[in-house]
């Protein structure tokens, strides 16, 4: 997993937008639903829906992290690392409508905090790359907490939901990216 993890450290700003925008479209597969129907609903609900994503990473990326240096289950590997980047980018695809229709009903610019995603998957694969721990289940952690802080952010605190919702997604674009890179 270190040469993924090289090879998506490696890359720059186009490569990692260019894997946020694979994310968000393959993550149609995942949620079964149109954008138009994902747009209708509130961010609290497309919150609680890419939260129910979230166990199911954690596992693949305990797994993925515990086999990464085990020869013996190549296949096994290849198939985590699809689900895994099947289920990375369903939780991505509802937490980027999610901050759409949060910016869209608070007023402000989306495209701002989808830059401060980039930044900061970018520095996060930048950590990876210096040291040889395994990290998928670190990063789908803290996916998990950034999306659950801005999901408790929708109640009061509106500036808060997409400053949280760019570390989460910046976390669930590191897994999705490592992932497919795996696969």
């Amino acid at each position: 997993m270190s040469e993924a993890v090289a090879w998506a450290a490696a890359a720059g700003q186009a490569c990692l937008r260019r894997a946020y925008a694979a994310g968000v479209a393959g993550g149609a597969a995942s949620t079964r639903c149109t954008a138009e129907d994902e747009g209708t609903y509130s961010p609290l609900r497309l919150l609680t829906l890419a939260a129910l994503y979230l166990p199911d990473l954690a596992l693949y990326a305990y797994l993925l992290d515990v086999i990464v240096e085990d020869d013996e289950v190549d296949r096994v590997r290849a198939m985590l690392a699809r689900e895994m980047g099947a289920t990375a980018a369903g939780a991505l695809r509802l937490a980027h409508r999610a901050l759409e229709t949060h910016a869209r009903n608070v007023g402000y610019e989306a495209g701002v905090w989808l830059e401060r995603v980039l930044d900061h998957a970018s520095a996060g694969l930048c950590r990876l790359a210096d040291r040889d721990a395994p990290a998928l289940l670190e990063h789908a952690r803290g996916a998990a907490v950034a999306l659950t802080a801005a999901t408790a952010a929708t109640a009061d605190d509106r500036m808060q939901v997409p400053e949280e919702l760019a570390h989460g997604l910046a976390h669930l674009l590191v897994v999705y990216l490592i992932a497919r890179t795996i696969a």
